[in-house]
């Protein structure tokens, strides 16, 4: 077997090495992607694999450090057994062997996750690069229509590669307007789980950050669609099924009911009085076309601006005119369209809030965190052609 990795080895196979770096860490999980043949002769195959590999360091704070990349395996079919012949490991980031710089700049405690350290363990963050990881799965960006476009010297905005990840991505469609704040936390329809705190059955979790928001027009009812998209930890990526919410069909109907048709019956001594309207405003609307689905987000290249509030603001509207002005108008860039709609695809970056899976349930919790304004903890940003 031969075996080319950025990883430190002891031992020629990697399935022995994976079993005694347990040892070290405080946890260590691997979830496997997706995997596609590149290439078959009657002597081999070479498969592309993609993995996700999490791991909590044995530090004081427990650093949640996640490494993604792929591995190029050369096997051979032997009847009943699938022989390996070669792997060859590689890191998503421009130097794929450079293990030091994807491991560093995640040990470090980050201060946000200090200064909550009671509230929650430290996050996963998803992982950001500069420049574009050479990988299968964007060897055509080079042939991309962005190929023009060059960010200026002076531009205020920041422009990063994602890998592909396993997300989660609840939806629906609201028509309560900007004053419904319905993007601002995650549905109830997104969960699959509830997470214990507190007590003798207390449960981990994994943190991971941030919560991605897309709004956009519904032409049918009117209103947005809303749709959110959160990273899967390895710790639950790595399960072979995953579970899904249960949504009742007549959940909108249950959720618009007026509260005073839902009472139980009660003796007749006993009266049944509404609270007093505080407003006189109509009560709001119960969302429509819930739903929830699992998806292998492809590499993409984004461009965001730093932003203090919340994604259904009024000022987010100005900060999307400005991104488009300096990114697609000034530097050049081809934004990515929305197939329904097409218009460019824009997204808001929940820095502050923490989506909280455990190993078996899934998303059972989200956590929202007080930032000052001066830091400018979430972003707006403009999904570009890559």
């Amino acid at each position: 077997l031969q075996w080319e990795t950025p990883f430190s080895k002891s031992n020629p196979s990697p399935l022995v090495e994976l079993a005694e770096s347990k040892s070290f860490y405080n946890k260590l999980d691997v979830a496997i992607l997706s995997a596609q043949t590149v290439q078959s002769s009657n002597d081999s195959s070479v498969v592309e694999v993609r993995w996700d590999v999490g791991v909590v360091w044995p530090n004081p704070w427990e650093s949640r450090v996640l490494l993604t990349g792929t591995s190029v395996l050369t096997v051979r079919d032997e009847g009943d057994t699938i022989v390996l012949l070669k792997q060859s490991d590689r890191l998503d980031r421009k130097d794929g062997k450079d293990i030091v710089g994807s491991l560093s700049s995640q040990l470090s405690p980050r201060f946000w996750d200090v200064y909550h350290i009671g509230m929650s363990p430290s996050s996963e963050l998803d992982p950001r690069f500069d420049e574009a990881p050479p990988t299968t799965a964007n060897k055509s960006l080079s042939k991309s229509n962005n190929n023009k476009g060059k960010k200026g010297l002076l531009s205020g905005y920041k422009l990063s590669y994602l890998p592909p990840r396993l997300v989660t991505e609840p939806s629906l469609v609201d028509t309560n307007g900007r004053a419904g704040r319905a993007a601002q936390a995650l549905p109830n329809h997104g969960f699959t789980t509830a997470i214990k705190t507190m007590g003798p059955n207390k449960e981990s979790f994994v943190p991971v950050t941030p919560v991605e928001i897309v709004i956009s027009k519904d032409a049918e009812s009117g209103g947005s669609m809303v749709k959110w998209t959160v990273p899967v930890p390895p710790e639950f990526a790595s399960k072979a099924v995953l579970p899904l919410p249960i949504i009742a069909e007549d959940d909108d109907e249950t959720e618009g009911d007026d509260p005073a048709s839902m009472v139980i019956a009660t003796p007749s001594t006993t009266r049944f009085t509404p609270p007093p309207a505080r407003s006189n405003r109509p009560p709001p609307d119960a969302p429509q076309s819930l739903a929830c689905e699992y998806s292998l987000r492809p590499t993409r290249l984004v461009a965001t601006l730093p932003y203090a509030g919340n994604p259904q603001d009024e000022e987010v509207t100005a900060l999307r005119r400005k991104l488009y002005q300096d990114v697609v108008e000034n530097d050049g860039f081809v934004p990515k369209l929305d197939p329904e709609t097409g218009r460019p695809v824009f997204f808001f970056w929940m820095n502050d809030a923490k989506a909280c899976f455990t190993r078996k349930g899934g998303l059972g919790m989200a956590v929202y965190e007080w930032r000052a304004g001066w830091s400018e903890s979430n972003e707006v940003g403009i999904e570009l052609e890559c």
